[in-house]
């Protein structure tokens, strides 16, 4: 997913462990700004695998962003969250400049 220059975007990571099953098929998985209801970001993922897999991936959304969930939509488009992925908001800033020891 591509944005527009300048506009603020922050990283989350979507973590869980995939289910295990004989399928290869890949799924699209939407984070989904609960508040306004909009989709701000989306991952795509095995559906199963055959063993068990744990991922953690960053991905980029909107600054402004809200509350976060993840998950797909049914047949009628209704939104259904994720039992076994969840969205992290970064609760670490990244420092900026130079860090470390200074050595005198």
């Amino acid at each position: 997913m591509s944005y527009i220059t300048g506009f603020a975007v922050m990283e989350v990571a979507v973590r869980g462990v995939l289910p295990i099953g004989d399928t290869t098929e890949n799924m699209p998985y939407f984070i989904v700004d609960t508040a306004k209801s909009a989709i701000v970001g989306q991952v795509i993922l095995p559906k199963a695998v055959k063993r068990s897999l744990a991922v953690a991936v960053t991905v980029k959304v909107p600054a402004a962003a809200g509350s976060l969930a993840i998950g797909t939509f049914d047949d009628g488009g209704t939104f259904q969250a994720c039992s076994f992925l969840r969205v992290e908001s970064p609760t670490v800033a990244r420092p900026d400049g130079a860090v470390g020891p200074s050595g005198r």
